[in-house]
Order: C-alpha cells, then sequence, then structure tokens
C-alpha cells in the first residue's frame, strides 16, 4: 500500500484512534526531548496545544455526536464515553496551564498515556471497532496511510513536518519490518537525522539513487544480530 492512492472509504475507528495516538505521542515526545534538552521548551508545548485544540477536541466532540447508543454494546457507555472526554479535557487544560519545564513535560506524558487508556477503553465498547467510520474531523488520508503503509511517498507529505513523522514511524517499526521510502530528492539529510537518533538500528538500501528519484528500502535490526 502507498500514500501515493488513498481510500475512498472511511478509515476504520481503530485506525483512526492510532493516528490521533500516535501523533500526540509524537508532540509529547517532543516536548520531552526539549524539555530535557534544557532548549526552550515553548515551541513544542505550542505544536502540542494546537494540534490538541483543532484536532484532538474537535475530533472528540465530534465523535460524542455520531457514537449512537445502538453502536455501542450498552447504553449506558455513552455516559462513560462522556465522561471520559471530559477527563481528557481537563488533561488538555492542565498542559496548557503548566508553567514550569518539569510540569509540562509531565502534564504531556499524563496526557497520551490518558489518550491511550481511553482510545482501548472506547474500542471495546464499540460494537465494531473495525468497521468504517467517519469523524466529520479532517483527518487526512496521508495520515493513516503514513501510520499503516509500507511505502511513503515522501512528496505527499506536509513540507514542514513531512520528515519528522517519517523518523517517529521509523522508530515504531518492528525487528525486521521493512518500509520503503520514495522521493524526488535526495534522502540523505533523512539518513542522517536518523543516524543521529537511532544510530545501526536500521538497514538502508538505495534500490534507486537518483538524479530525479530515490527508492529507499529501510528494514528495523534485530539488535541481538548488530
Amino acid at each position: 500500500m502507498s500514500l501515493i492512492a488513498a481510500s475512498a472509504s472511511p478509515a476504520p475507528l481503530v485506525d483512526e484512534h492510532s493516528v490521533l495516538l500516535w501523533q500526540v505521542c509524537a508532540h509529547a515526545d517532543e516536548l520531552s526531548e526539549a524539555v530535557g534538552s534544557e532548549a526552550d521548551f515553548t515551541a513544542a508545548l505550542h505544536g502540542m496545544l494546537t494540534f490538541l485544540h483543532y484536532r484532538l477536541l474537535p475530533y472528540l466532540l465530534a465523535e460524542e455526536s455520531r457514537l449512537q447508543p445502538a453502536q455501542l454494546r450498552d447504553g449506558h457507555m455513552a455516559r462513560l464515553l462522556v465522561t471520559d472526554h471530559q477527563r481528557l479535557r481537563s488533561g488538555v487544560e492542565n498542559l496548557e496551564s503548566s508553567r514550569t519545564r518539569g510540569l509540562a513535560s509531565l502534564a504531556a506524558a499524563a496526557l497520551a498515556n490518558q489518550l491511550d487508556r481511553h482510545l482501548r477503553r472506547e474500542e471495546s465498547w464499540v460494537v465494531d471497532a473495525r468497521a468504517g467510520s467517519d469523524s466529520g474531523v479532517d483527518i487526512e488520508d496521508w495520515e493513516v496511510l503514513l501510520r499503516f503503509s509500507d511505502a511513503v511517498d515522501m512528496d505527499s507529505l506536509p513540507t514542514s513536518s513531512g520528515e519528522d513523522l517519517v523518523l517517529r514511524r521509523l522508530q515504531a517499526m518492528r525487528y525486521g519490518e521493512t518500509l520503503r521510502l520514495q522521493a524526488t530528492r535526495n534522502l540523505h539529510d533523512l539518513w542522517r537525522r536518523h543516524q543521529a537518533i537511532d544510530p545501526g538500528s536500521h538497514a538502508w538500501v538505495y534500490e534507486e539513487d537518483g538524479p530525479t528519484r530515490w527508492d529507499v528500502r529501510v528494514t528495523r535490526r534485530n539488535r541481538r544480530t548488530c
């Protein structure tokens, strides 16, 4: 499956959940790294809050209206869903009110863990969490495909954050898993950034090395054999 072609049918609920959790965890990790390096963490904090306010919170609101009692295993789970969402909104408020580096990092990690637990619970409440779902919230096709595909067209990703998202995807790969990266530009800078983060963890094999097209096969190594 490639990022070049997007599916016309709605993504399953579990896929939407996976993308949301993946994005929140990526922002939380970025914030934690900024705090740990003693760099200015305000940009990372602002980026995470922007995602939460414009992506996560609208998604929760849309979910409350689209998940009808008949779609849940029991009618009282609709109330549990709203209660869980209220807790998540409180977690966002806690992060927004953080005034120190340490508190911001703790609040971001706590929110990511809270979201993970909530999504697992919600998927157990829904009758069929793998059925097609239309949230009405803008989950881009490339986000779902980047999370689950084995071939990534780098040219299809946002220029501002594409490489960062691919780096997160590489770090999340299982041992032996292979991801193909395709682009109309040299991917050496991406390789260099990845080596700085996780040196020797992946094998990079160029199957096409320019001058107009680059095609790289990246495989997660088993560290015991390195």
